[in-house]
């Protein structure tokens, strides 16, 4: 009999803000899968390191992040080859991921490659920008206000569309269009209803205010909250 796949996002990235239900199904799992970098490092199986068990197997998997998303597809497809073996071995496999699992999550490349062979159930986790809103003590939402999320990866024709009238704006992948995004909120003038929040709930997290900033780029944990009320 195939085993089960779990999808489990481990939120943001202080370890106190895993579900109890993640908590409770890494600690039961045969195999552990995660994505992880070029030096091996995975933030996401730094989350959820003390609820994995001695014997339990883990399973790195490299992913590019390039624009060319032909390598990082070959990655998916290796994974997802390796992750068939276990599954069709029985065994309880859990794969980690970074924020939540279907919110621009790594994890939802595997589910892709999986979901029509195997049992997977999705383990949902607390996203970034309801972090971000926590730690800048700005409500997301309030009353009938409305909310964007976007990736700043978009052409600048359509953010500054998207970004026009909205209540309220969570950007992520800011990344190397850190400039792209200051210069379109500088003209909308919203620099000052906007803030930069880097590697949210960890031990390094920065807040920024955007009208202070200049820089052309950004660490890959960060992203950008614009509130107008």
């Amino acid at each position: 009999m195939a085993g089960k796949l779990y999808g489990i996002g481990v939120g943001p990235g202080d370890p106190e803000l895993l579900t109890l239900k993640a908590a409770r199904l890494i600690g039961e799992a045969d195999i552990v899968a995660y994505p992880m970098n070029k030096a091996g490092k995975s933030v996401a199986f730094q989350i959820a390191s003390t609820h994995i068990m001695e014997n339990c197997e883990t399973f790195g998997f490299y992913v590019p992040m390039s624009t060319d998303r032909r390598a990082a597809n070959l990655a998916y497809d290796e994974a997802a080859t390796r992750l068939r073996q276990y599954l069709d071995a029985g065994k309880k496999v859990v794969c980690l991921c970074e924020g939540d699992a279907f919110l621009y999550g790594s994890f939802v490349y595997i589910f892709e490659r999986l979901t029509d062979e195997y049992k997977i159930e999705i383990i949902p986790a607390l996203p970034a920008f309801v972090a971000a809103s926590a730690a800048l003590k700005i409500p997301i939402l309030t009353q009938n206000e409305d909310l964007q999320i976007i990736p700043a990866t978009l052409d600048e024709a359509i953010l500054i569309d998207k970004m026009r009238t909205c209540n309220n704006i969570a950007i992520y992948k800011i990344g190397r269009h850190f400039a792209k995004i200051r210069q379109i909120l500088a003209k909308l003038n919203l620099l000052e209803k906007s803030n930069l929040v880097e590697y949210v709930s960890q031990s390094q997290q920065k807040i920024i205010p955007m009208a202070a900033t200049n820089e052309d780029t950004r660490p890959y944990f960060s992203m950008i909250i614009i509130n107008r009320r």
